[in-house]
């Protein structure tokens, strides 16, 4: 059996022996050396790279520490792109990036997964291709301010949302604390996800792993699932729609815990976004439920470690539901929440973290200024 395998919205579990052919043949040249799709991958952790970039009419491009670094190769061409697609779609799901214009699939390369997302641009067709940890980190390893660390081991239900931009590292939290509980509880855990990312092995816990438009139609049509199964903790792999929020919100109201994640800027940013994706008229009822369900928000953002560490940290912000915060969830001036982020309910907050990171020297004077600046400005 091949050491390369993938799983994708239709969940085929091996490639197709085309497909291995073409991910390993070369498709351009650095200098004289001849580089396939397969060596493409490759390079993302030999360059201690997070993503690699491949976008018609632009060279070969690496994220790295944050930062993109555009790598000395050919111009990508059209054709380049569907040879890469072909790699990882099978024909239907060629079909369907066609009509949805998007696609996301896992690959996998002996020990080592790559999250491939394909879409289209105003060049053309693009993939962006995420390596995932081949072990899930350990709570600990995550770096996370001690009072974080406590408060999430604690969790036994309702809604945790783990917030922040794209590339934060929130999907990384959430496994680890799923792993955590599946080691630790002898719980029933369910995850929701768009693709599958990390496979948890059961362990004290038992697990069950659905990928949306797979094993389910929706975040939406997966939780209205998991009521009925008796499991203890559900994962959704991020709320993007009303009907997910809705039926997140009830999962947490019947005593599950709730783990998901969101795109936003702060901590506050997330619950004004939660009650902001319902009409005004729906508002107060979202904004009681979620009153009785919060548990809590993270909010967290990777900054690039000093140069002689590399790598970068976590720096966090946290709003814990205590009885003023669902009262004022409930009242709907969620501006009085601002006051409660951090220390206020027993967290961290934001400039607080970033004073401690640079006080531990996890970061440099610049990184600081740069972030306090962002702060200012936001």
């Amino acid at each position: 059996m091949s050491d390369q395998a993938r799983s994708g919205v239709h969940g085929a579990v091996n490639p197709p022996t085309q497909s291995e052919a073409l991910i390993t043949r070369p498709i351009l040249k650095i200098g004289d050396r001849p580089v396939s799709v397969l060596d493409m991958l490759r390079s993302v952790g030999a360059e201690g790279a997070s993503d690699l970039f491949l976008q018609t009419g632009s060279p070969v491009r690496l994220k790295r520490q944050g930062q993109v670094v555009t790598m000395q190769t050919p111009v990508l061409t059209r054709p380049m792109l569907s040879h890469v697609a072909r790699c990882f779609l099978s024909e239907e799901e060629g079909r369907a990036l066609g009509r949805k214009k998007a696609a996301d699939v896992v690959y996998q390369d002996g020990g080592h997964r790559y999250r491939v997302h394909f879409a289209f641009g105003h060049t053309g067709p693009y993939a962006a291709i995420r390596q995932i940890g081949a072990e899930i980190k350990s709570l600990e390893d995550l770096k996370l301010p001690y009072q974080i660390l406590n408060w999430l081991k604690a969790l036994s239900s309702g809604l945790l949302v783990v917030c922040g931009s794209t590339d934060s590292g929130k999907t990384v939290s959430c496994t680890s604390l799923l792993e955590h509980i599946n080691q630790t509880r002898a719980d029933a855990i369910l995850t929701l996800e768009d693709p599958l990312e990390h496979v948890l092995v059961p362990k004290r816990s038992m697990v069950i792993q659905k990928e949306v438009g797979l094993h389910v139609e929706s975040f939406a049509d997966g939780l209205r699932g998991a009521l009925r199964e008796n499991v203890d903790v559900i994962f959704v792999g991020e709320m993007r729609e009303r009907n997910t929020i809705e039926q997140a919100l009830r999962a947490g109201e019947t005593g599950h815990l709730v783990i998901t994640t969101l795109h936003s800027d702060d901590a506050l940013s997330a619950l004004l976004r939660i009650i902001g994706t319902f009409s005004p008229d729906e508002q107060p009822r979202i904004r009681q439920s979620l009153s009785a369900t919060l548990s809590g928000v993270l909010y967290q953002r990777l900054l690039s470690r000093r140069a002689r560490e590399g790598g970068r940290v976590p720096c966090v912000e946290t709003l814990w539901a205590n009885t003023a915060v669902r009262a004022i969830v409930r009242s709907g001036d969620l501006s009085k929440l601002a006051s409660y982020v951090g220390r206020a309910t027993g967290g961290v907050g934001y400039r607080d973290c970033l004073n401690d990171l640079r006080q531990f020297n996890e970061i440099d004077e610049d990184t600081v200024q740069a972030e306090l600046h962002r702060l200012q400005t936001q």
